[in-house]
């Protein structure tokens, strides 16, 4: 078995293997993935179409799923540059040659991603953080049920904006904001991206905390404490490793805000989060 090459002292992500690729390209059809994210979905994308769209378009996409580390080749984006998160999380990574890695960007299910012009421009890789499902949808049938349909134009240009939005507040977030204000950003950012929107008090958390670190722009050491300063604040509560319940929800908001005037508890750690001296 041939190795893999090391790039910047660690190993390069896992691309699908051949006979995986194979099976990635050639699954069922997608007239098969009913509970797909964009499927099932009450206003969602399949929702709009008309039988004769959602045929065409069934008819033409494949369906994959993605183990943890495991990445869509710019090959495969040429082929299938449009496709809608199932299940699970998809990661854009950027990797530098002395071994840093960053996460740009988070997709969720329900999320269409569209990389049409963006195989050959090394953009960074789309590479899963766990068990991720994706459908990839043919773009000449995309674009046709795009053009014909203004409530599937509707919530396509939503899902893409939301992403442009999305990317401009992560921005902004790794640009100016402490370790307690990101963490905080992200916890309203989950909140407002997960499907179950009953429970708003509880949040769950989709990715592992070494992937957070990554996208928050810290180390994993600093997000496992920020977890502990909110929770010594009483702004949450942790349910277990991937869950946690918001108690203060007006706190949380104040400090992804950056607000310095924050006291509801002093944290443990002076470096995270200063209160401001009111005079």
């Amino acid at each position: 078995m041939q190795q893999l090459p090391v790039i910047g002292g660690i190993s390069p992500v896992k691309p699908l293997n051949h006979t995986r690729k194979a099976a990635a390209l050639n699954t069922s059809q997608a007239d098969k993935c009913l509970t797909c994210a964009i499927c099932s979905e009450k206003g969602g994308f399949c929702d709009h179409l008309t039988g004769d769209q959602l045929g065409a378009l069934s008819l033409n996409s494949r369906r994959a799923i993605l183990r943890r580390g495991e990445c869509i080749s710019n090959e495969e984006l040429l082929i299938w540059p449009i496709m809608v998160i199932t299940m699970g999380v998809l990661s854009m990574q950027h990797l530098l040659e002395d071994g840093r890695k960053t996460i740009a960007a988070l997709f969720m299910p329900g999320d269409i991603v569209d990389m049409r012009g963006m195989g050959n421009r090394q953009r960074g890789h789309l590479i899963a953080l766990g068990k991720t499902g994706i459908c990839r949808l043919a773009p000449v049938e995309f674009e046709a049920a795009v053009d014909e349909n203004l409530g599937a134009q509707k919530v396509a240009w939503n899902s893409l904006r939301d992403q442009a939005y999305r990317a401009m507040d992560h921005a902004a977030d790794l640009a100016k904001k402490q370790a307690l204000e990101k963490l905080a950003s992200f916890f309203l950012e989950c909140r407002r991206r997960q499907v179950d929107r009953y429970n708003k008090d509880r949040v769950q958390i989709p990715v592992r905390r070494i992937d957070l670190a990554d996208y928050l722009g810290m180390q994993p050491e600093t997000v496992s404490r920020t977890f502990k300063d909110l929770q010594a604040r009483g702004v949450i509560a942790s349910e277990g490793i991937s869950n946690l319940r918001i108690l203060d929800f007006p706190t949380l908001r104040r400090i992804a805000n950056g607000d310095k005037h924050t006291q509801n508890q002093k944290p443990r750690h002076d470096t995270d989060f200063k209160p401001a001296k009111i005079s």
